[in-house]
């Protein structure tokens, strides 16, 4: 024997009700932010790949495994919990180049953020001046989240949100360096940011490799229509349940 209830023209629309509710509050659930994060297009769709004027370089979709980089032949390794693909940077000589894509926050929240990397520096060195190849002596990399106006050059300390890597290389003993993944919870006002891979050379050969990108709204809070959507829900329940609407039918 089970307990329900009729199915009357009321239950039906406390039901349709209900429904809208809950697809509300799930507008709020969490949702990667970036497209074509894991590069799997082959291509850079939904990025913007930037080169620095007069670099020697650029930044180039490899097919994911052991391999060497597209330009000077440095080695690189598999990423294990990659795809088909990721993005790599290369050069001949000196310059800076900058992945960036950009994402909004239709409220304030906190955003979680996940990406793999490896950033190969084969001068065995490290010097942290900045996005701008032509600053000498300059050899770094650093993933960062911008304000959505920012330049993707930019090493203005009002266009950095947050810095998530660097400025700085993997251990510079041990090219190439496995995989590592990468995470950070922040807390954002709502507006448009971009996320920034971004590195820069004129000592010596240097590759940066990136894949799994995400930024996720996990924790976004309902807009006051949500609540008011809920709440109205809930009190139409307590409605039917006085009048007696949901009369109970045994099975």
């Amino acid at each position: 024997m089970t307990l329900g209830f009729v199915n009357t023209p009321a239950t039906r629309r406390l039901a349709t009700l209900a429904v809208l509710s809950l697809t509300a509050l799930a507008s709020h659930a969490a949702g990667n932010l970036i497209v074509n994060g894991d590069f799997e297009t082959g291509s850079y769709a939904g990025w913007n790949s930037n080169v620095q004027s007069s670099s020697s370089g650029g930044l180039n979709v490899v097919a994911n495994g052991a391999g060497n980089s597209p330009i000077s032949g440095f080695a690189y390794q598999a990423n294990a919990a990659g795809g088909h693909f990721f993005s790599i940077t290369d050069q001949t000589g000196p310059g800076s180049y900058s992945l960036t894509q950009s994402f909004t926050l239709a409220s304030a929240g906190t955003v979680h953020i996940s990406f793999d990397m490896f950033a190969n520096d084969q001068a065995g060195v490290i010097f942290a001046n900045g996005r701008d190849f032509n600053t000498s002596p300059n050899q770094n990399a650093e993933v960062d989240i911008l304000t959505g106006s920012a330049d993707a050059f930019t090493n203005a300390s009002s266009d950095i949100v947050s810095v998530l890597y660097g400025p700085g290389a993997d251990n510079l003993a041990n090219n190439p360096n496995p995989w590592t993944s990468y995470s950070d919870d922040l807390s954002l006002a709502a507006g448009t940011y971009q996320i920034r891979f971004a590195e820069t050379d004129n000592q010596g050969f240097f590759q940066q490799g990136v894949d799994n990108v995400s930024v996720t709204a996990a924790s976004a809070v309902p807009e006051p229509g949500s609540w008011t959507l809920l709440l109205a829900g809930l009190a139409a329940v307590g409605t039917l349940a006085r009048r007696g609407s949901c009369a109970p039918v045994f099975r």
